[in-house]
C-alpha cells in the first residue's frame, strides 16, 4: 500500500474561526486554506487529484486525540491569547465531534487560486466551520495522506510541540513533503555558466561582478565558492558519511552537576515552584529553556516560569508539564550516563548540496531568490569522477530545472528529509531547481588540467573574456623602473608588448598575459595613477617573468630577453638585470612597442 504525505505547518490565525483566532488579529477569516504558491501549482495538482475521482475525509479519532493534545490550550492559553477560548467551548466541540457519524467525515475538497497563492477549501460544515473552531493557529500542522491503493486523501491535525513563539510570529505556512523545482524565477543570466580565457583576464572578478548583481548586496549567506584540484571527488562535492565524534552523556543533565539538579528535582519538602525558582537563579541564560521541561519530569504541579531577564513569561508551564509526563517512560534522570565521546557516522553535504538545500528551502517560500555556487578552476579535477551522476542533471529545460531526474541515493534521500521535512521515499527523483546557478571558471592554458568530454561541455553556457577585455581600469597606469627610475611604463603598454611579441612567435593566445595576470590591487591604485614601484618589481620577476620563463616562452628565451648582457637562460640573472634596467631586458620591439617614457636623470619622477 502506497502513501504519500503532504505537511502544511502552522495553520494561520487568518484561517481558524473566531474563538480560536488570536485576540490580536481583527480579520474576518477565511474558509480555505493555503497550501502553496502559484508557482507550486502543477505540484499541488498532481497531488490531490483534484480531476481523477479521488475522494477526501476527515478521520474522526484523529480529531478526538487532536482535541485531547490541545485541551490544556483552551484552557491556560499559554501559548496565545485567543478570543473567546475555554473549557466549555473545548467540551462543546469534543461532544460534537464525538457525536458525528462516519458519513459527516466526507468532504469535497476542491482548489481555488487567486493572482500569487493556492487554497483548498470545501462545503461540508467538517472543512468550512468545525475543521476551523477547532483548530488552535500556528500549534497545528495539517497532513493530508494520500493512499493511491484506494484512491483516498485523508486530512488529519498534528499539534506541533516545536513552536517558538519568537520565530513563528509570521503566520506563513510551508509544504514539506515534496520538492519545489519550478520556482518561476526568472534572470537574464545563464544558469550553468563557464567563464575561460588567458591567465589575468578577469576570470573571477567578472564572478564576483556578476555575483553581485544577481544576489544583490548581504548575500553572503546566498552563495558558496570552492576550488577543484586533481584529488577533488564527488564525496567532497556533493557529499558522504564521514565519522564525526558525538557526546553520548544525558544532555538535559549536562547543563550542570547531576548531584545538583537532581538534588532538587527530587526534594519532597519543596514545592514545583519552590524547585523552578532555584533552578532559574542557577542556569538563568544558558539552558533556561530546559527548565520546565526538566522539572515537567518530576512534578505534576503548575509552575510559573520566568524569562532571562526575570520577567514573567505568559501562562503557567502545564504544556512542558504534559510533555515531561509523556517522555517519563524513556528517560531515567536519576542515573545520568557519564559524559563521554565516541565516534558516529553523519552525513556531512558539500558545497553542491549545501546550496541546493538552500535552494529547495528557498523554492517553499514567496520570496524566490537565486543561490550560486561558484567553482574555481573547474578543469583542474576530473568532473566526470566529481560530479557523478549529478552531471545528468546539469541538462535543463526551457524552465531552467533538470529536464531528467536522477535517482536519489538513500543517503541523499535522508538528508533530504532530515532538512526539508517529510519522508526519505519523498525524495525519490530529484533535479536542480530553476533558482540554483552553477557558475565556473576555467584555464585552458595550465598543463596541468584533466580534458572536457562534449557531452559534459554541452551543459554549458561558454563565455570566453579576451586577451584585451576588461582593460579599461588599467588606462593611464604606471609604475618607474630601472635603478634610476628613468623608465615611465604603463603596465598595460608593456603588456600588450610582450603578448605582441608572444603572438608573432605564434604561440596561442591562451598563454599570453591578461590585463590582471599581475594583482588587481597593485595595478590599479586606488588614490593615484602611479602604482606601487616595490609591489610592482617584485611581483613582475616572481610572476610574469617566472611565467615567461618556465612556461609561456620557455622555448623562445634568447628572442625575447635579448636586452640581458647575462645569459638569458638563467632565470636568476633575468631577474636581477630587470631590478636595473627594467624593460631593457626584452627585446628592442618590445621595448619599442610599450612607448617608455624617459625621465631626465637626476631629476625626481614627476606624475
Amino acid at each position: 500500500m502506497k502513501k504519500i504525505s503532504k505537511i502544511i505547518k502552522g495553520v494561520p490565525s487568518s484561517f481558524v474561526f473566531k474563538n480560536m483566532k488570536l485576540d490580536t488579529d481583527k480579520g474576518a477569516g477565511e474558509a480555505k486554506l493555503f497550501v502553496g504558491t502559484k508557482s507550486q501549482i502543477e505540484d499541488i495538482n498532481d497531488f490531490f487529484k483534484f480531476d481523477q475521482a479521488y475522494s477526501y475525509r476527515f478521520d474522526k479519532s484523529n480529531l478526538l486525540n487532536y482535541l485531547h493534545e490541545v485541551k490544556m490550550e483552551y484552557v491556560f492559553q499559554h501559548v496565545n491569547k485567543y478570543k473567546d477560548a475555554s473549557i466549555e467551548t473545548w467540551q462543546e466541540f469534543y461532544t460534537t465531534v464525538e457525536n458525528m457519524q462516519d458519513s459527516e467525515m466526507q468532504i469535497h475538497l476542491t482548489e481555488f487560486t487567486d493572482t500569487s497563492r493556492v487554497y483548498v477549501r470545501a462545503n461540508e460544515e467538517i472543512f468550512g466551520k468545525l475543521f476551523r473552531k477547532i483548530t488552535v493557529p500556528k500549534l497545528t500542522d495539517v497532513e493530508f495522506v494520500r493512499d493511491d491503493d484506494t484512491r483516498e486523501i485523508i486530512v488529519l491535525l498534528k499539534v506541533n510541540y516545536e513552536y517558538d513563539k519568537e520565530s513563528n510570529e509570521s503566520s506563513e505556512v510551508v509544504i514539506t513533503d515534496g520538492i519545489i523545482f519550478n520556482t518561476g524565477y526568472e534572470s537574464l543570466f545563464s544558469r550553468n555558466r563557464i567563464l575561460f580565457g588567458a591567465p589575468g583576464t578577469g576570470k573571477s572578478f567578472t564572478i564576483n561582478r556578476d555575483r553581485m548583481e544577481l544576489l544583490g548586496k548581504d548575500n553572503e549567506d546566498d552563495y558558496e565558492r570552492v576550488t577543484f584540484h586533481p584529488e577533488y571527488s564527488y564525496a567532497n562535492f556533493v557529499g558522504t558519511y564521514k565519522p564525526v565524534m558525538v557526546d553520548d552523556s544525558a544532555e538535559i543533565i549536562s547543563l550542570a552537576t547531576e548531584k545538583e539538579v537532581l538534588a532538587v528535582l527530587t526534594d519532597e519538602t519543596k514545592t514545583a515552584q519552590e524547585k523552578y525558582d532555584q533552578l532559574y537563579e542557577r542556569f538563568k541564560g544558558d539552558g533556561l529553556t530546559r527548565l520546565p521541561l526538566l522539572l515537567g519530569l518530576y512534578t505534576d504541579e503548575s509552575f510559573k516560569t520566568r524569562k532571562a531577564d526575570g520577567s514573567d513569561a505568559a501562562g503557567d508551564n502545564s504544556v512542558e508539564r504534559n510533555h515531561g509526563r509523556a517522555i517519563r517512560p524513556y528517560v531515567n534522570l536519576s542515573k545520568p550516563t557519564n559524559g563521554k565521546k565516541d565516534i558516529s557516522y553523519e552525513y556531512v553535504p558539500g558545497p553542491f548540496m549545501r546550496m541546493y538545500i538552500k535552494a529547495l528551502k528557498n523554492s517553499k517560500t514567496d520570496n524566490i531568490k537565486p543561490f550560486l555556487l561558484i567553482i574555481e578552476e573547474i578543469n583542474r579535477a576530473n568532473v566526470a569522477a566529481v560530479f557523478g551522476d549529478v552531471f545528468q542533471l546539469l541538462d535543463r529545460g526551457d524552465d531552467f530545472v533538470s529536464e531528467y531526474p536522477i535517482q536519489a541515493t538513500e543517503d541523499i534521500k535522508k538528508y533530504l528529509a532530515k532538512e526539508l521535512g517529510g519522508n526519505p521515499d519523498d525524495y525519490n527523483k530529484i533535479k536542480i531547481p530553476d533558482n540554483m546557478f552553477i557558475w565556473a571558471t576555467m584555464n585552458s592554458a595550465d598543463p596541468g588540467v584533466f580534458p572536457m568530454d562534449t557531452a559534459f561541455k554541452r551543459r554549458w553556457d561558454f563565455t570566453y573574456l579576451g586577451i584585451d577585455d576588461n582593460d579599461q581600469d588599467l588606462q593611464g597606469k604606471y609604475v618607474y623602473l630601472a635603478d634610476d627610475k628613468s623608465q615611465k611604463v604603463e603596465w598595460n603598454k608593456l603588456r600588450k608588448a610582450i603578448n605582441n611579441f608572444l603572438a608573432k612567435e605564434k604561440i596561442n593566445e591562451d598563454k599570453q598575459l591578461g590585463p590582471y595576470f599581475i594583482s588587481r590591487s597593485i595595478v590599479v591604485p586606488k588614490d593615484s595613477e602611479e602604482i606601487d614601484r616595490d609591489r610592482f618589481i617584485n611581483t613582475f620577476k616572481n610572476k610574469v617573468i617566472m611565467y615567461l620563463f618556465e612556461d609561456a616562452a620557455k622555448q623562445k628565451r634568447p628572442r625575447l630577453f635579448e636586452g640581458c648582457f647575462q645569459n638569458s637562460s638563467r632565470y636568476s640573472e633575468i631577474c636581477r638585470e630587470f631590478e636595473a634596467k627594467g624593460v631593457g631586458i626584452f627585446n628592442h620591439d618590445i621595448q619599442l612597442d610599450c612607448e617608455v617614457e624617459d625621465v631626465k636623470s637626476g631629476e625626481s619622477p614627476q606624475e
